[in-house]
């Protein structure tokens, strides 16, 4: 994986309280300022970068091949005056589930979006509430979703929770793969190691970045306090970069949980009718997902090795569908998927290699299949992590 990366002196300027904008920086040869934080190198191919604190990056390339195989690229970015111009197939750049599935009987179809960011994402005086549908874009054009299932209950967690892969997406009845939180399987051009603040994983439709988890070497974003608390959006102010967003693993509302700035209308137009004010959790008590996968052990796992992980199984918590009998035909972990699979009774032992570029510090969720064709699906969330 090959990133354009290239580094700078920034300075910045204090214009008021916790408000802190980029001041203009010198810049390397050859790239164009667009606006905002947004520069081109107009090549050809023009390539796009993005001012993230001390340096400029390139967040698109890399996501730019044709994952489908259908010849298009996944992506294609221009601008106008106002606007990054993103066109994107919304078609997954990382192993995902077999669907239609026993929990879910959509199919991943590419897509023809068209969205714009705007390059001076600019605040707003009030909150504009997430809609139902796209509410921002992954780096690798795939769309992210508010928390709700369609009757507005949690589909995260509790017993509405509808079953995602173990990269946090599945497609819905249009065919439209997305995520409902943070989703782990996203490249982006820095490892996320937890030792520093997380690399920008997406933007959302005010034009503001979102990031991953992690403030600082340790410290998630969503367990800060005070002045440098995340507020109800899920975003807070750094000298470094502004305002921006941070996802919160486990903890609602995941990805956004409102807009801070003003949002781009066009990219969903059920932002006409959204309304103002923060969302609200609606998790229900209980459990829908049948808990088959009861245990990975290890549940910690080093970077930059292979691993062999023992999965429990239990079969009398397979209350919809029967647990079937022999091996799985396919298990993924987060990103990993296994390259070894075999079973013997309620064991199913694995073999997966976890790259040295793997996230450090985030729970990943484990999905396991039985049959090629609308599998039967089991899934445990946050059933692994990776450490140094």
């Amino acid at each position: 994986m090959k990133y354009r990366l290239i580094c700078t002196a920034v300075a910045f300027a204090l214009l008021s309280g916790m408000n802190y904008l980029l001041a203009e920086a010198t810049r390397p040869a050859g790239l164009k300022s667009i606006g905002g934080q947004w520069f081109v190198n107009e090549g050809p191919p023009p390539v796009y970068y993005y001012q993230d604190g001390e340096q400029f990056v390139d967040l698109f390339s890399y996501h730019i091949k044709d994952s489908n195989k259908d010849g298009i690229p996944n992506l294609a970015v221009s601008h106008d005056e106002r606007c990054l111009i993103i066109e994107s197939q919304g078609y997954p750049n990382h192993p995902t589930a077999v669907f239609p599935n026993s929990d879910n009987p959509n199919s991943i179809l590419v897509q023809k979006f068209e969205f714009r960011l705007p390059l001076v994402p600019q605040k707003s005086d009030t909150i504009t509430s997430v809609p139902m549908g796209p509410i921002g874009m992954a780096l690798n054009g795939v769309v992210f979703f508010n928390p709700f299932e369609r009757g507005g209950k949690n589909a995260v967690e509790g017993y509405a929770e509808e079953w995602l892969d173990s990269c946090c997406g599945h497609p819905q009845q249009h065919g439209v793969y997305h995520y409902h939180k943070y989703p782990s399987c996203v490249k982006s051009p820095f490892k996320d190691d937890g030792k520093q603040h997380s690399p920008i994983i997406g933007f959302a439709w005010d034009g503001y970045p979102v990031y991953g988890p992690y403030e600082s070497s340790g410290v998630k974003a969503m367990d800060l306090s005070g002045e440098n608390a995340l507020d109800v959006c899920n975003g807070h102010t750094d000298k470094l970069r502004g305002y921006h967003y941070h996802v919160t693993p486990g903890r609602f509302p995941y990805i956004l949980g409102g807009y801070a700035g003003v949002v781009e209308i066009s990219n969903n137009h059920g932002l006409n009718r959204a309304g103002e004010g923060p969302i609200t959790d609606s998790t229900e008590p209980g459990e829908r997902l049948d808990p088959v996968i009861t245990e990975l052990r290890p549940g910690t796992v080093a970077a930059g090795k292979k691993h062999t992980i023992r999965i429990e199984l239990d079969p009398k918590a397979a209350r919809r569908h029967p647990l079937p009998k022999g091996a799985p035909t396919w298990v993924q972990i987060g990103p990993f998927e296994s390259l070894k699979t075999a079973r013997q009774g309620n064991i199913v032992t694995v073999e997966i290699d976890v790259p040295v570029d793997s996230p450090e510090g985030v729970l990943l969720d484990c999905h396991m299949e039985f049959g090629s064709k609308t599998p039967v699906v089991f899934k445990k969330n946050n059933a692994l992590r990776v450490s140094e």
